[in-house]
């Protein structure tokens, strides 16, 4: 595995929203790349499968899995589908969100898969460059177990323990792409920003979630995804282009968490509400609603993350 996939794709991995309206005009890792993405319930899995329909606090989940995605996890998917679920409720029912979210009740349809991807029914350049996990609205997840628990290029497995972590992670950034997906509908993909403010808030969502879940360490989570921000403005303190790489994930978060920490919760559902009722980007919102933009707006940026760096 190089450097780069120890910083990032093993711990916080990096994810992808499709929006199958837009699957023409997907960037393709070969000219002649297939775009096409099954539904969770077709995707075709080798071996003995397994089913299991379970009840949650944010509606009905669906999970398929292969035998073999057992293998790297000391929580089978279901435990761990479980624990992301009441830990995403948790946050939900805080007072602070949307109310349209407060009471997410949604159908989900999950699947895990081993490294042997169904070619014709995941698009290319999702198999060539090792996103494992990944959604599309309203309550699809595809989560490719061998990414989660090794890496990218077939090193060797970590300890479950830790492959659980990372798993519970994984599911619960997914799950929050789901939840800004109800929050803005249609407004979703309209933005010229849409990636870099789905990834940053989903990165946000994840960090602050984690608090609230029983595996995960949240100072942790903070630290690291704080120290990869600060390596992104270091190099380029006043110009972002957003390419989805893992310093990108973090550096986006950052403006979540900057309108965390200066107006709480609440803050962050007032920049949605003025997301919903107005044209305005990510960067354009926080300055119609907070007052903040430009150079004012990266030092608080900057300032924010090297506090939670420590």
């Amino acid at each position: 595995m190089n450097n780069y996939s120890r910083i990032k794709f093993h711990i916080l991995i990096v994810f992808l929203i499709i929006n199958p309206s837009l699957a023409s005009a997907a960037p393709k890792s070969i000219a002649s790349s297939n775009d096409h993405l099954a539904s969770p319930e077709e995707i075709k899995l080798g071996g003995s499968v397994r089913r299991e329909e379970m009840n949650s606090p944010l509606g009905t989940i669906s999970l398929r899995w292969p035998r073999t995605a057992e293998t790297f996890f000391g929580r089978t998917p279901v435990r761990a589908m479980a624990d992301a679920a009441r830990t995403v409720s948790r946050v939900l029912k805080l007072s602070s969100f949307p109310s349209e979210v407060q009471n997410m009740n949604i159908k989900w349809n999950v699947v895990f898969m081993d490294e042997n991807l169904p070619e014709g029914q995941i698009p290319t350049h999702l198999i060539s460059n090792c996103h494992p996990g990944w959604m599309t609205p309203p309550g699809n997840i595809y989560i490719v177990a061998q990414r989660i628990a090794a890496g990218c290029g077939g090193g060797a497995s970590s300890k479950s323990s830790v492959a659980d972590s990372d798993l519970t992670e994984v599911l619960i950034h997914e799950m929050g792409h789901a939840v800004e997906a109800l929050i803005l509908k249609s407004k979703m993909y309209g933005a010229p920003d849409s990636r870099l403010r789905a990834e940053g808030f989903a990165t946000w969502f994840e960090t602050y979630a984690s608090q609230y879940s029983s595996i995960l360490n949240q100072r942790e989570i903070k630290s690291r995804t704080a120290k990869l921000a600060l390596t992104s403005l270091n190099s380029s303190p006043k110009v972002f282009n957003f390419s989805g790489s893992a310093y990108d994930y973090a550096r986006a978060s950052m403006y979540f968490s900057t309108v965390e920490q200066k107006y709480g919760l609440r803050g962050i559902s007032r920049l949605y509400l003025k997301l919903q009722t107005s044209n305005n980007d990510l960067l354009g919102g926080i300055n119609a609603e907070f007052g903040i933009k430009g150079t004012e707006l990266e030092l608080e940026v900057q300032k924010v993350a090297e506090r939670l760096a420590k």
